[in-house]
């Protein structure tokens, strides 16, 4: 459906040619061509500028690097290069055209000779010449200020069996989804094999609502030999890999900030941008409202320990501080994690702290652990959170985050942990973790067990979750046992699927995690251990955990 898009453009429309892309000896070269047409209003949506249509003026057009706005008439001109993506920045009141699989259609790809032809999964096809006219449809729609959006974290599917895990552990639950504008996947839409790219789409569209898609490190082709080049696959499935949009009173800026080693076939990278998607987000953020909301996607988080370059960073962040509200979302870690970036502890030099959001992955532990009554790994991530997706709810300028567990209700927002079978001697001393998946800095938790005890603050703390450090402990039982090599190595159970543990990874300090004991002796018997946590949103939520007391 892309493909026929594009076709049904170039003959037809008119649109924006993308400007950046370096060539082989690193230095930007701009030929003298030009991409012109027109943003029009597709009252019957047949993706053609009829004779009764009209060009709709002030809207953006962007070749990846450069801006125009169109005129009066809806016309723009914006020159190009022979390696070109040139695209319409969806405005508040509009949308775009979306494709069978309900991927955006606002983007034209200009490269005359194509993708390299060494690539193992294919890119582009030679698009020849510059069509004279290339227009931008767009459909009419009440552009709201509140909404909501899902967030993907990392689906990253390595076999097409870990794509129908994805598909019936997360898609299942969100087909036919009330109340959501769109969805984003954050990156590592799939794990290196970019054939799984089709299936993973064709589930994803099930949901049934636009969805845009984030460039992430396991999406690129390694065979490229220079960074510009290895979003090749990702360009032709998706378009621009830099790209803005808006909703309500919120501008969406996404970028690849995967970059990627030399030489051809290094797997390495870092997380950054090169000077042009620097320059995209800066001429980007120069037209824009400051009364509104950036939020910068993207899929290597913006912390430095995640190899993301500080001098990039710096730069962003320089960028951003001039706007009072601003939100960054990523994934790629496989933890969820809610950062603040203060001016007296970072480069961050707005007067508010900046929020940059590390999303949970859908994969979770990458489809790790043992299978459950599903067929379908029990797949915790590493800091104890498990697998699912957000709900992010916009009003204006403002957000909530939700985290959604998948297969739980929406109410299960934590995770209550304490050894069983205490000895009542040990009581007072015993602790009590609770596990707050999206939990931060401005969370506050307390508990109190019924009958016993009054209200207590519980600290936060930065330490592995006990409960993951449990159930990694007995995979590293289970795997001693080396059933899964003699699995293997059973004739009549090697080409079976092994049903338990995958592997797993050890715990990772968790960022959401907040302990206290007792602190009382709990006579023999069952105790209730109520918690309850306010938000960064002000809000409260109550769980409960029991606990038996025994004597010696």
């Amino acid at each position: 459906m892309s493909f026929i898009f594009t076709l049904i453009l170039s003959l037809h429309l008119t649109k924006v040619p993308f400007l950046s892309h370096f060539q082989h000896n690193n230095t930007l070269s701009f030929t003298k061509q030009y991409a012109k047409g027109y943003v029009y209003h597709d009252e019957n949506e047949n993706l053609f500028m009829d004779n009764n249509e009209i060009g709709i003026p002030d809207v953006y057009v962007s070749n990846g690097v450069e801006i125009v706005k169109t005129d009066k008439d809806g016309r723009y001109k914006i020159p190009v290069s022979d390696d070109a993506i040139i695209f319409v920045i969806k405005p508040r009141n509009w949308m775009t055209p979306i494709n069978d699989l309900n991927l955006p259609q606002f983007y034209y790809i200009h490269k005359p000779n194509g993708s390299p032809s060494n690539f193992t999964f294919k890119g582009v096809d030679a698009t020849g010449p510059l069509p004279k006219n290339i227009n931008f449809p767009l459909y009419a729609e009440n552009g709201k200020s509140n909404f909501k959006m899902i967030v993907f974290g990392d689906p990253q599917p390595y076999s097409l069996e870990e794509v129908d895990f994805f598909s019936e552990n997360i898609v299942s639950e969100l087909v036919g989804v009330k109340g959501v504008e769109f969805g984003m996947t954050m990156g590592d839409i799939v794990g290196d094999n970019l054939d799984l790219l089709e299936p993973i789409n064709q589930a994803v569209s099930k949901i049934g609502i636009p969805w845009y898609n984030v460039l992430g490190n396991h999406d690129v082709n390694f065979q490229a030999d220079r960074d510009e080049l290895s979003d090749e696959t990702f360009e032709r499935i998706y378009g621009p890999p830099n790209y803005a949009f808006v909703y309500g009173d919120v501008h969406f800026i996404v970028v690849d900030n995967v970059i990627m080693n030399d030489p051809v076939g290094d797997r390495g990278y870092v997380g950054g941008l090169r000077p042009d998607q620097i320059e995209f987000v800066r001429n980007y953020l120069e037209l824009v409202s400051r009364d509104d909301l950036i939020v910068l996607t993207m899929h290597i988080p913006l912390v430095q320990h995640e190899r993301f370059r500080e001098s990039d960073q710096k730069e962003l962040f320089s960028l951003l501080s001039e706007f009072p509200n601003t939100l960054s979302i990523s994934a790629h870690s496989h933890t969820q994690n809610n950062t603040f970036f203060h001016e007296e502890s970072s480069h961050w030099q707005g007067e508010v702290p900046h929020h940059h959001f590390n999303v949970g992955t859908t994969s979770g532990n990458w489809w790790n652990g043992v299978r459950d009554e599903n067929d379908i790994p029990l797949t915790m991530m590493r800091d104890g959170t498990p697998n699912g997706y957000s709900y992010i709810t916009f009003n204006g300028t403002q957000y909530i985050i939700d985290w959604k567990v998948s297969g739980k209700p929406e109410d299960y927002r934590m995770n209550i942990h304490t050894p069983r079978g205490v000895k009542e001697e040990e009581s007072s001393s015993t602790p009590i973790t609770v596990n707050f998946f999206n939990g931060s800095e401005q969370s506050e938790l307390s508990f109190r067990v019924l009958g016993e005890t009054e209200w207590v603050k519980m600290d936060q703390v930065s330490k592995k979750d006990p409960f993951y450090s449990l159930i990694y402990e007995r995979f590293n039982d289970f795997n001693s046992l080396k059933i899964k090599e003699s699995w293997e190595n059973d004739p009549q159970l090697k080409d079976k699927s092994y049903p338990l543990i995958k592997r797993m990874y050890e715990a990772n300090n968790s960022t959401h995690l907040w302990q206290s004991k007792i602190g009382t002796s709990l006579p023999e018997g069952v105790h209730i251990i109520e918690v309850m946590v306010k938000d960064r949103y002000d809000r409260e939520f109550k769980d409960y955990h029991s606990i038996r007391i025994v004597k010696d």
